[in-house]
């Protein structure tokens, strides 16, 4: 039997236009919340920076709840993968070469554009039940990457057993304060250098 065709318009099918008008939509969202804020974009305002009506919005997303989810969901993954990327390419390395590239994998991620960082520091927190939870979700992940880094290198010899899970925490409340202040800062200070001492701060809580 044949295969039904499949409708196209100019070229596309409907799943590649509505694919395309989903990633315009996060596009904007990543753009107008990373920068004017999230309670000061409304859905309005997001389908005319993304080109995208109002009934097509409601056909991607419930609601601009569901657009930040989704936006802060394209930041986690990217975080975590790279950071996971870091930890995997230093598995033989001494401890304190595998703090210092997950910590400049994430840093360096999260930093490198403001937008990622206002809406990770500022915008997510606090907002909703479930942009809250997400939130802690992540938080989650990176501390169970901490603990995983800190009981392979007990395992090896090379430091002492801790609590790893209160170092997570205690580093990764650090981070959000540090970067806050980075951002808001004038002027600001090169990335680099907070990079620099948010990695020896991690090495040593892990280490000492």
């Amino acid at each position: 039997m044949r295969e039904p065709s499949v409708r196209r318009y100019s070229g596309r099918s409907v799943e590649e236009w509505k694919a395309a008008r989903r990633e315009r939509l996060l596009a904007a969202a990543l753009e107008l919340f990373g920068t004017e804020g999230y309670p000061a974009t409304s859905v309005e305002r997001l389908c005319t920076q993304a080109k995208v009506s109002t009934r097509h919005f409601y056909h991607e997303f419930q609601n601009k709840e569901a657009v930040l989810l989704a936006v802060h969901a394209q930041v986690i993954e990217l975080a975590v993968r790279r950071t996971g990327d870091a930890l995997r390419r230093t598995g033989g390395r001494p401890v304190r070469e595998r703090i210092e590239a997950a910590v400049d994998s994430y840093l360096r991620t999260i930093m490198a554009d403001l937008r990622l960082a206002r809406i990770s520091f500022v915008e997510v927190v606090g907002t909703s039940p479930a942009v809250e939870e997400q939130r802690i979700a992540f938080r989650e992940l990176l501390i169970q990457s901490v603990q995983d880094l800190g009981d392979t290198a007990v395992g090896r010899g090379e430091i002492k057993n801790k609590d790893f899970r209160f170092l997570g925490l205690c580093f990764f409340g650090a981070v959000n304060t540090v970067v806050y202040d980075w951002m808001l800062a004038d002027p600001q200070p090169p990335e680099q250098t907070v990079q620099s001492a948010l990695r020896e701060l991690a090495v040593q809580l892990m280490t000492s």
